[in-house]
């Protein structure tokens, strides 16, 4: 069983690294911590952290060691999926999930996401910004972590959500791997389990029946079928004229 921490020692740990750092570094917090620092959980395992790139997660890994922390070779479990560009221990059984530029190789870093995120605060030569609710949701959302969804609802019972941003940003996400089956599958859950009904399921159930049909439209057109041939085997799936349309 991982022990776990509250904020109190989150704080302390933020103010030691900080204060060792030679270099002023800017890390976005997530998941756990995030929620944590928001009153909307007690404590946290870990702290998950996102760099912007590899330049800035390498200048606050440099001291790390000093601190008593140390880097885990290979990671077991579910943690192996998380993809992390480094994983620290803590003598005290803390640790460190850090990440650069994407989470989990899921959901990248945008400019709307830092545009949203909040300074927590200056810890010395470390600046923590933490990532909106929105987007922690979106977070959580696309992984496959055991809590997630107990944790999107305690964030969406502690504040009023945006919905329009989560999908907004889904979309954006999408534009290069379409996310919708997983946040749908997740909100889903959320409804099942805790009668949390997101308002954007329907929009979000379109844009995947979309993503769909147009991986569909180019499988067929990569074996070389044409237009009419695409529309006959489209429809004979039961999509509709409209959908079809839509798609191409």
């Amino acid at each position: 069983m991982k022990k776990r921490f509250e904020k109190i020692a989150l704080d302390k740990f933020f103010h030691k690294i900080g204060e060792n750092l030679p270099e002023k570094t800017t890390v976005y917090l997530l998941g756990g911590g995030a929620m944590c620092f928001r009153d909307q959980k007690n404590t946290t395992k870990d702290l998950d952290l996102l760099f912007k790139d590899t330049k800035s997660h390498n200048k606050f890994i440099k001291n790390l060691r000093d601190l008593n922390f140390k880097k885990q070779d290979s990671v077991l479990g579910v943690y192996s999926n998380m993809e992390a560009n480094s994983i620290w221990d803590h003598t005290s059984g803390f640790r460190l999930d850090l990440f650069v530029g994407s989470v989990c190789n899921r959901l990248f870093l945008s400019a709307n996401m830092i545009k949203r995120s909040k300074l927590l605060k200056q810890y010395g030569n470390l600046r923590v910004y933490i990532m909106s609710n929105e987007d922690i949701i979106l977070l959580k959302a696309v992984t496959e972590r055991i809590d997630d969804t107990a944790d999107i609802a305690s964030i969406v019972h502690s504040t009023e959500i945006n919905w329009e941003i989560i999908l907004g940003e889904c979309e954006v996400q999408s534009k290069n791997r379409a996310w919708y089956s997983e946040l749908l599958n997740k909100f889903y859950e959320l409804k099942e389990s805790f009668d949390i009904n997101p308002p954007i399921i329907p929009k979000i159930e379109r844009l995947y029946q979309n993503a769909l049909i147009k991986n569909k439209i180019n499988e067929l057109k990569h074996k070389g079928y044409s237009k009419e041939q695409i529309e006959k085997e489209l429809k004979e799936r039961g999509f509709t004229d409209t959908e079809i349309e839509h798609a191409f």
